[in-house]
């Protein structure tokens, strides 16, 4: 029992209260956030708790990340058809997420600019070794980024600087394949804002990481956009303020091209493809900060790499882009001091005669949502109406019904 003791005592004396700060006893060792890092960093923590539940009354690819709905025809493919209202029902808490924001302490490398990174995760990553009582974490952001008055630097993992919109339905995927198109990838880019009027003027300009979401490989493991031995180029042109009522307003054109090399045989013979979009986002106030639209248009070839085309980039039997065009609109309304809703469509519409048969050929989704938030507590509800249209198969519809529950800190 001695011996236990003594094992057990630089806990309990680690448990002991602290003295309170100005009163630490000469020589005793008290430890710093700061200590933490071994510099002046400062940082910040965020993110949320989110428990979600869904229900469908037909099949989709996937009941926790919707992307398109499977085919209700009786002849259809397994790979491609489900039985005709085959209902699902998920339950998880994959979309908690965890960031950390730093500022560094002024450097006078940067003369007078501000040196920030983040860091931010989730238990997204489908795919790994998981199941859904041990989510596997997933990277969402890590970057690092230098800031001056007008110019800014970044370097690392964050959201495209295209599409830089979203619909309020659909967190699992965010209408990815669906009519929203941006991801999240490694790149490096740069950005000039300035005052412009009333509101800001913005430019971006930057280099990514190409087939880092699409990720078909080449022989040697190459991803496609590492195979080209190119960057994908993405530039982004924006204006954006806030009008006299106080509602705020955004308008954007933006596009991105980029270069793929995969072997499509298996072979050993290269197959070199073109990635390209062009695409305006826009939010509009239609009654000061209370009602607003929003929403995005693009169109372009082999997008899949973006989340377009319905996930479909290049047509593996004829070996040839897949052209696609979509986008989405949605009204919001924030009808009192807890409650907003929204209302809006979204589509993805591939271009027919570029696809082969069984080949996704349009989603089209109607949705309304409500969102409450109480301080840290928040909860939501949503029905997305979806269907999924196919080459010489009857399409697929379900109802999609999705709750939640989030503690934000």
């Amino acid at each position: 029992m001695h011996s236990t003791f003594l094992r057990a005592a630089p806990l309990l004396l680690a448990l002991l209260p602290t003295p309170a700060f100005g009163q630490e006893e000469a020589g005793s060792d008290v430890v710093h956030w700061s200590d933490l890092f071994g510099t002046d960093v400062r940082f910040s923590l965020y993110g949320f708790l989110r428990g979600d539940i869904q229900y469908s009354d037909s099949r989709f690819n996937d009941v926790q990340i919707p992307g398109y709905v499977q085919s209700e025809d009786p002849t259809a493919a397994p790979a491609v058809g489900a039985e005709n209202d085959d209902s699902e029902f998920s339950l998880h808490a994959r979309l908690t997420r965890f960031g950390i924001n730093l500022v560094a302490p002024e450097l006078d490398a940067l003369h007078g600019g501000e040196l920030t990174g983040t860091v931010e995760i989730d238990f997204y990553n489908i795919g790994l070794p998981d199941s859904d009582s041990r989510n596997a974490v997933r990277m969402r952001k890590a970057y690092v980024q230098a800031a001056w008055e007008h110019w800014s630097f970044l370097v690392g993992q964050t959201w495209d600087l295209i599409s830089p919109l979203y619909p309020a339905v659909n967190h699992d995927l965010v209408m990815w394949g669906a009519g929203n198109t941006g991801d999240r990838r490694p790149q490096a880019r740069a950005q000039y804002s300035t005052a412009a009027g009333t509101g800001r003027f913005t430019a971006g300009f930057g280099i990514a990481l190409s087939g880092a979401v699409a990720g078909a490989t080449a022989e040697g493991g190459l991803r496609s956009g590492e195979n080209s031995g190119e960057p994908m180029l993405n530039a982004r042109l924006g204006y954006e303020g806030k009008t006299s009522s106080g509602g705020a307003y955004q308008v954007g054109v933006w596009g991105h091209t980029a270069s793929e090399d995969y072997d499509a045989t298996g072979a050993g013979s290269d197959q070199s493809y073109d990635s390209s979009s062009v695409g305006v986002d826009v939010r509009v106030p239609v009654h000061s900060d209370r009602l607003w639209l929003s929403g995005e248009y693009w169109t372009g070839e082999n997008v899949d790499d973006i989340r377009g085309g319905i996930f479909q980039g290049v047509n593996a039997t004829t070996g040839q882009e897949i052209e696609s065009e979509g986008g989405w609109i949605e009204l919001g309304a924030k009808a009192t001091d807890h409650l907003s809703v929204h209302a809006g469509f979204s589509m993805d519409d591939p271009e027919d005669g570029d696809l082969s048969a069984s080949q996704r050929s349009k989603n089209e989704v109607a949705y309304i949502a409500a969102r409450w938030r109480y301080d840290v507590l928040g909860f939501g509800l949503e029905y997305l109406n979806w269907e999924t249209e196919y080459i010489g198969l009857d399409s697929g519809d379900a109802n999609r019904f999705q709750a939640y529950m989030a503690f934000y800190f």
